[in-house]
């Protein structure tokens, strides 16, 4: 199955100590459609996601977040970066329902900014669990990488 997501321009978090929060944003420039939006950090080129989350009204959603205060503090103890939201609206073909379109993307933006080593807390505001998988010899880095992470299951 073939999903589209169209992003918006990144938002910069702002701090929101005087309104009593530890952050804000321009909720004006967010989409009030069904999609995807990410908390994150950014340095240089380079970026973190550090929660994914899905919604059928992103606006209305990551209002609620920006109250969130286990999630919040995980975005401010993060390591140095500029602080922004990513959000983006999904695109279904027909015959896709919403619903099911926003759970598997969020799974698979899930899975691969873990496999890429981020610092996800998405389950209840803790941290997800995972295994760092690491390896060395001569074969090609283009065929193994160096290091692998995967999220750990239960009992593991």
């Amino acid at each position: 199955m073939e999903l589209f997501i169209e992003w918006e321009r990144p938002s910069t978090l702002r701090d929101a100590s005087e309104q009593n929060m530890i952050y804000d944003l321009d909720l004006d420039r967010l989409p009030s459609d069904a999609g995807i939006y990410i908390f994150g950090r950014r340095w240089g080129d380079n970026f973190e996601a550090l929660y994914v989350g899905k919604a059928q009204n992103v606006t209305s959603r990551v209002r609620g977040q920006l109250n969130n205060l286990r999630l919040m503090q995980h975005v401010r103890n993060a390591s140095t970066g500029q602080r922004i939201l990513v959000a983006g609206v999904i695109r279904p073909k027909p015959g896709q329902r919403s619903e099911r379109c926003l759970k598997l993307i969020e799974r698979g933006l899930i899975r691969y900014f873990l496999s890429e080593g981020h610092d996800l807390v998405n389950k209840q505001g803790t941290r997800l669990r995972r295994h760092e998988i690491a390896s060395s010899g001569p074969l090609p880095r283009r065929i193994v990488p160096a290091e692998v992470f995967l999220e750990r299951g239960r009992g593991e």
